[in-house]
């Protein structure tokens, strides 16, 4: 971590803010999770109590956010899905009102949003509670208006924030939303056997980032990739699956804070069109990891080598490390090993790292990058991380 304070654009002699909560994630998330887990791995769900009869009457997940939030709100369809057996839909805000939204008394409606100020997520939450939805906000302030307009809140406890371009309130969202569907899943006895083992899991989630913030090789590799990609105007990310929201979630930090054109993109669909695109001027950052290894990901990664272009791999380090694809590739980020549910989490940590960077090398200012239409930040839930400069020019907490 010294090594990150030194490579940091000073503020009055501190790092920018946008770097100091990349490094409050793990509080951010502990103070998060502690509020919703009791004794015995009880999960607390309680502004309001969702009991478990009110909970089985859902039928759909309907959630809905803009940007950052809205990938977090990707992630929930995945495990609400996988955990609940539920359908979900996930949806931009601003999209709300232009087609008949199918919500009813039969749906809960989730509406993500870090400030509860944007106008469009307090849009189409009013819409689904018109509609009979019950509603929820998922919120890092408790006293916003998305949550007097909702009919519950779960808070996120991200502490203040102070950066437009968001991190921890991000990871914070996406842990939530994660909580929610294992409440969804309780609540139809889905998890019977598995409960402790899940919630165990998920408990381990603020340890398992600062395990990957804490890789020496991490940050290093990180700055090495801004500083590739610093000669260049535009690059895609590829995932599958539930890693897709961190491939759009890590272009739009790269966007929005190294003004770099980024494109996520889910690597089964590369190869329909997108591949014209791929040579020595497109940049390819790939997610690989040993668990979800498939023929097309190491066919599609082949093509792309072949055709000239550079590929960047972020994949789990040591003996799972996905070496066929680590041996062609021309820088590879390395992370701890992760349960896949809990991957995304994670995975998006080298993203935020490198959009940093790459801001930095450019010379912007990454806490205000002009790119938001969301309110002021700065407020903050109750409770929440802060991180001070220590006297070696490391992060500690306060």
């Amino acid at each position: 971590m010294d090594g990150m304070a030194n490579n940091a654009a000073p503020k009055n002699g501190d790092p920018p803010f946008f770097l100091k909560e990349i490094y409050e994630q793990p509080s951010a998330l502990a103070y998060t999770l502690a509020q919703f887990l009791g004794h015995n791995f009880q999960l607390k769900m309680n502004r309001p109590p969702l009991d478990d009869q009110s909970l089985r009457q859902v039928k759909k997940a309907y959630i809905t956010a803009c940007g950052t939030s809205y990938h977090a709100a990707m992630t929930a369809r995945y495990l609400i899905e996988e955990l609940a057996q539920i359908p979900t839909v996930v949806e931009p805000a601003s999209e709300c009102g232009c087609h008949h939204m199918l919500v009813d008394e039969s749906t809960l409606a989730v509406a993500v949003s870090q400030s509860g100020r944007s106008p469009d997520t307090l849009a189409a939450l009013d819409l689904a509670r018109s509609r009979g939805a019950f509603t929820l906000a998922v919120v890092n302030e408790s006293d916003s208006p998305l949550t007097e307009a909702a009919m519950g809140t779960l808070l996120t406890l991200a502490g203040k924030v102070q950066s437009k371009a968001s991190t921890k309130a991000f990871t914070s969202q996406s842990l939530v939303l994660a909580l929610l569907g294992l409440r969804l899943a309780q609540s139809r006895n889905l998890l019977r056997k598995e409960w402790r083992q899940e919630i165990e899991s998920f408990s381990r989630i603020p340890e398992m980032i600062r395990e990957a913030l804490g890789k020496r090789e991490l940050e290093p590799k990180a700055i090495e990739v801004a500083q590739f990609l610093n000669g260049y105007s535009q690059a895609f990310i590829l995932a599958r699956g539930h890693l897709l929201p961190m491939a759009l979630e890590g272009a739009l930090k790269l966007k929005e804070v190294a003004r770099l054109h980024a494109e996520g993109y889910l690597a089964g669909e590369f190869g329909h069109g997108p591949l014209a695109m791929a040579g020595p001027q497109a940049p390819i950052i790939m997610f690989s990891f040993s668990d979800e290894r498939d023929a097309t990901c190491l066919a599609l990664a082949f093509e792309l080598k072949a055709r000239g272009a550079p590929l960047i791999l972020i994949t789990e380090d040591g003996p799972k490390k996905d070496q066929a694809l680590a041996s062609i590739a021309d820088i590879f980020l390395p992370l701890p090993q992760v349960p896949s549910r809990l991957r995304p989490m994670v995975a998006v940590i080298p993203l935020q790292l490198i959009a940093y960077h790459l801001g930095h090398v450019r010379g912007l200012d990454v806490d205000h990058p002009g790119g938001t239409l969301q309110p002021d930040v700065g407020r903050q839930a109750e409770g929440g991380p802060g991180l001070r400069k220590g006297n070696n020019g490391s992060m500690i907490h306060p």
